[in-house]
Formats: structure tokens, C-alpha cells, sequence
């Protein structure tokens, strides 16, 4: 198997050439088409961070991607396989597995030309900036806003359906995220994952699935709105729930840290099989983009999102809250922009872990305000992002003789609170270079 994709990708490298999208031509033929694509994202990281114990100045350089995919149809079914190496979102439990996409599209005629149905691990259909492909971004790395609203990838099967400008999708997911092991565990059921956006697009978008938060080649002004909704009722598996076990890809509000219900028992202590509690979880929200046509080469940008999300079991209930706007002007090569994202967490919202809850004005709304310069030497081929984000009143973690963790950076060293370690607000400077290669 190992040699087969290394002849694969060799094949490509020598014999394909690039398309106008991304992509190397491996093969083509009366029934089947593949091509083969890859990703590669280097970033540096600066910041100032108030640090009573160690430097305030911080430097990082990270391999930030490294990713290779592959994609194309066999007779009318289009497929799309994405895998992820390095260190990029590891995840530390038995899931190890780097695979982000795994999905099938399929043709159901019955319901006209536009309608397909995806069946596989993929994006689930929520939020626009979750939905936009990080190699089509001018931002060193999502907004703020993702904390709340990010849903990423999952397994399960949706509809999508497009007629003229007004377009639809609705899904059926597990919401134990990506690349989940095969456990055949007793179960009370609840209700799985239930997303649907719809909305108009007059051509901004490839689709629901695929969007790009630029267009390089836009001749005419295009537009793009939605609205999206998610509603789940919580499944018991095992010795826990399916939120509550999952591993990777978590917004707050199915974090057990800093939601005290999902994993709670009678008077929030830690939950047992006995005391834990089914809970229901929701989000809605809207999205809107344009793309002003200015001349060949110039262009006015600007997207803007709200979301707004739910959790409610016996024990409480939570509340979540986020917003981003953002607006560029490009002049090829270059783009330069500007966004501004919120994230109001409840004032219910408790630092929780092992059962012990610390609750430090969590409520407090944080802000982003991030000024953007993109280079595209070679269109999205290469290309170089820099970014500088301020946020203000962010949460910092200090531990006594080690230092201080930002929260939008290290989320889960909330779990030092519960040995005596502190929490304060502060504004966090900080300056990023990505250098980006697809082919």
C-alpha cells in the first residue's frame, strides 16, 4: 500500500500539471478522473504575554500544516480524501489518526441535477468562516469567534440540494467528531446531530462545502447569505456520553472544562454512569459575504457572522455568544484587511475541572482586532500572510513557577486552576508570518 502511494504521488509530480484550482492530474480516463493535491503551511509566532515568572516576549515556529489529498469522480460520484501529518491538531487519546476527509458525493437524479447526497467524514455544514478552507484564508489562523461556533469535521450523511442562486444542505452526524474507533457500547439513545444551512448564492461559493475566503480571479461581484441551525440530544455510551467523550475539535460549550453540566452529577460533582445526566445542545446563526469587482485585479471584500449556542440537561443550563466582521481590499498580489471578532462565554460558564468549579468573571466579553497583509507570489500556490492580533481582556493562565498560558492559545491549561494556580485578564499582543505552499 505504501509503495502503490508513492508511485501515485510520484506519477503526479512528474506527468501532472497544475490546474486552475489546486490540484496535480494523475489520471483521466471514459470513467474515472483523480487528481492529487497538497498543502504546506509554516508559521512564526510572536507575543507579549504578562509572565510574573518567565519572558514576556515569546517566539514560536511551528509547522502548522502538512497535508496531501485526493480527489476527482468515477462516472457521475465525485469523491474527496484529505489526510493530515505532522503535529497539527493531535490529538492525544486512542484517535491518533490523521485523516480530515473521507466523502463520497452522490448523484440522486430523483431530485434533479443539483441534488447530491455526501456520505463519509467531512465539515458539517455550520458557520462560514468553519466551513472556509484554511489554504484560501488571508488570516494566519481563524477568528476568535471558532472557540463558540466551530463544529469541524464528522461522519455522517447529508443532502445538498441547489436550485439557481438559492442552495441547501441538511445533515445527519454522530457529534463524537472525526476518526472515531469502532466501540460497540451499550447506549441510551438521544437524538444525533442534526444540522441545516440554506441560504442564496449567486456563484461567491463552489458550494456549502466548499468555501474560499478569496477569490483571485473574480470578474463580477458575486454574493453569499445564510443561515444555519444544529440541534442534538445527547447520547449515553458506555461508562460517559458521546460530548462528553469527545477528543478533539471542541468548542466551549461541549468542553467539560469550562461547561460544569455536561459532565456533571448531583450538586455538580463529577458525573458517574448513574448520575449523568442526557443533555441538548443547539446553535444558530447567520452569515453573510460579498466580493466587489473593482477592475482586473481589485476588489472589495467583507463577510460578516453572528452565532449564538445553547447546552441544558437537569443540572443547568449554558449560554454562548460570538460575532466576527471583517473587510479586505486586494490589489494583486496583495490583500490587505481587517477583522474584529467577539466571544461572550455565560456568566454561568465556570472553570471546571475534577469536579471543581472556579468562576473568575468568565462571563466578560473578549475581543480581536486583527490587521492583515497577504502576499501572493504565486497566486494561493505560495504565498505569504502576515497578521497582527490584539485581544483584549483575555483570559491568562498563571501556574505558580512555570508561567502564563494565553486561553485562546492553551485552553485546556484551565486544569491548573484546580491546584491552587490563577486567572487574570489581560490585552495579548501578537505578531504572525505563515508561508504557504499547494500545489
Amino acid at each position: 500500500m505504501g509503495s502503490a502511494l508513492r508511485g501515485l504521488v510520484a506519477a503526479a509530480l512528474l506527468t501532472g500539471a497544475v490546474t486552475a484550482a489546486q490540484g496535480l492530474e494523475v489520471l483521466t480516463s471514459d470513467k474515472l478522473r483523480l487528481d492529487v493535491h497538497g498543502r504546506g503551511q509554516m508559521i512564526g509566532v510572536g507575543e507579549l504575554v504578562p509572565d510574573p515568572v518567565r519572558d514576556n516576549a515569546r517566539v514560536f515556529l511551528f509547522l502548522k500544516q502538512a497535508r496531501l489529498g485526493f480527489k476527482g469522480a468515477y462516472d457521475d460520484v465525485r469523491f474527496e480524501t484529505l489526510l493530515a501529518f505532522g503535529g497539527e491538531n493531535a490529538n492525544g487519546s486512542n484517535t491518533d489518526l490523521g485523516l480530515l476527509d473521507f466523502v463520497a458525493d452522490v448523484p440522486l437524479s430523483p431530485l434533479g441535477d443539483a441534488a447530491v447526497l455526501k456520505i463519509g467524514q467531512f465539515r458539517v455544514p455550520y458557520s462560514r468562516e468553519g466551513l472556509t478552507d484554511r489554504g484560501f484564508m488571508n488570516w494566519g489562523e481563524r477568528s476568535l469567534m471558532t472557540m463558540a461556533a466551530y463544529q469541524a469535521r464528522d461522519y455522517g450523511l447529508a443532502l445538498l440540494k441547489t436550485r439557481g442562486s438559492l442552495t441547501g444542505t441538511i445533515g445527519v452526524f454522530s457529534a463524537g467528531g472525526r476518526d472515531v474507533p469502532q466501540r460497540y457500547l451499550p447506549e441510551t439513545l438521544g437524538v444525533p446531530e442534526v444540522v441545516a444551512r440554506v441560504g442564496y448564492n449567486d456563484g461567491l461559493d463552489e458550494d456549502i462545502y466548499h468555501v474560499a475566503g478569496t477569490d483571485l480571479e473574480l470578474s463580477r461581484t458575486a454574493k453569499a447569505a445564510y443561515l444555519n441551525a444544529l440541534f442534538m440530544q445527547d447520547t449515553k455510551i458506555g461508562h460517559s456520553t458521546v460530548l462528553n467523550v469527545r477528543t478533539i475539535d471542541k468548542n466551549l460549550l461541549v468542553d467539560s472544562s469550562y461547561n460544569p453540566f455536561i459532565s456533571a452529577g448531583p450538586g455538580l460533582a463529577n458525573g458517574t454512569p448513574a448520575t449523568l445526566q442526557r443533555g441538548n445542545i443547539w446553535f444558530i446563526g447567520g452569515d453573510a459575504a460579498i466580493r466587489q469587482f473593482l477592475s482586473a485585479g481589485k476588489a472589495l471584500e467583507a463577510e460578516a457572522e453572528v452565532n449564538w449556542g445553547g447546552y441544558s440537561n437537569r443540572y443547568g443550563s449554558l449560554h454562548i455568544g460570538a460575532a466576527r466582521v471583517q473587510a479586505g481590499y486586494r490589489f494583486q498580489p496583495y490583500h490587505v484587511a481587517l477583522r474584529y471578532a467577539a466571544l461572550m462565554m455565560d456568566r454561568g460558564t465556570n472553570y471546571r475541572t475534577a469536579g471543581r468549579q472556579f468562576s473568575p468573571a468568565v462571563g466578560s466579553v473578549i475581543h480581536e482586532v486583527t490587521p492583515s497583509l497577504a502576499w501572493h507570489i504565486r497566486k494561493h500556490h505560495m504565498k505569504l500572510v502576515a497578521d497582527a492580533p490584539v485581544y483584549l481582556n483575555m483570559p491568562v493562565f498563571v501556574e505558580q513557577g512555570v508561567g502564563a498560558y494565553v486561553f485562546a492559545q492553551q485552553p485546556g491549561q484551565v486544569s491548573i486552576l484546580a491546584t491552587g494556580h490563577s486567572v487574570k485578564r489581560h490585552a495579548i499582543v501578537q505578531g504572525r508570518m505563515m508561508f504557504q505552499f499547494l500545489f
